[in-house]
């Protein structure tokens, strides 16, 4: 599996993981409040400093995030295309927000924390205490997912033009897409394989 930790005792590592997962919730609610998408800006501006105040493997971490930037601009000229153009740059900036805002997460903090502190936060949906590790994995997951994808694509990338020495063409998105499905695929197959082999055992 890839590695999407980064160690370090820089002052992002020691902010509590709990507090990073809360601010990442109340962002996500916040964002419902925010019509335009220019106020937005300050905040994606402020998320690429962060990244650049971890130094070299931060400022790598930001640029490996292009490939996931141009897929949201393609996504964003769709929805321009068949809807509203300021509707389609709200969606993109609030997509490029919360994408590097999980990655940050990710990257500062490590999976088992992520884990532990999860199943405490989602207890009170669950008294009896069932399903608290599914949904912490659930969470923890989705919110690793996103900075996988963005290191998939920049290692097939970097693949593509050690072969060819030329720029990536517009084919490359799809393969990547299929491949990004493909990933999907496995990863729920190996959840629902985990799940199966914990009611045999249990």
């Amino acid at each position: 599996m890839i590695s999407l930790y980064l160690s370090g005792q820089t002052w992002l590592h020691r902010i509590p993981a709990a507090v990073k997962l809360v601010g990442l919730a109340l962002a996500s609610i916040g964002l419902l409040f925010v019509k335009e998408w220019i106020a937005l800006m300050p905040v994606v501006l402020l998320l690429a400093l962060a990244y650049a105040s971890l130094g070299r493997p931060g400022r790598q971490r930001l640029l490996g995030l292009r490939g996931l930037a141009v897929l949201i601009a393609a996504l964003g000229v769709f929805q321009g295309l068949v809807m509203d153009w300021d509707q389609a740059a709200n969606t993109v900036v609030r997509l490029l927000m919360m994408v590097m805002l999980a990655d940050l997460i990710t990257m500062t903090t490590p999976l088992q924390r992520l884990l532990e502190i999860t199943s405490r936060l989602v207890a009170p949906l669950d008294r009896r205490g069932n399903m608290r590790r599914q949904l912490a994995f659930a969470v923890a997951l989705m919110i690793r997912f996103v900075p996988l994808l963005a290191q998939q694509w920049q290692a097939q990338r970097c693949a593509y033009r050690a072969r060819t020495s030329r720029r990536p063409k517009p084919f490359l998105l799809a393969v990547f897409l299929s491949q990004a499905l493909r990933r999907t695929d496995q990863i729920a197959e190996s959840i629902a394989a985990r799940e199966a082999k914990k009611r045999l055992l249990g």
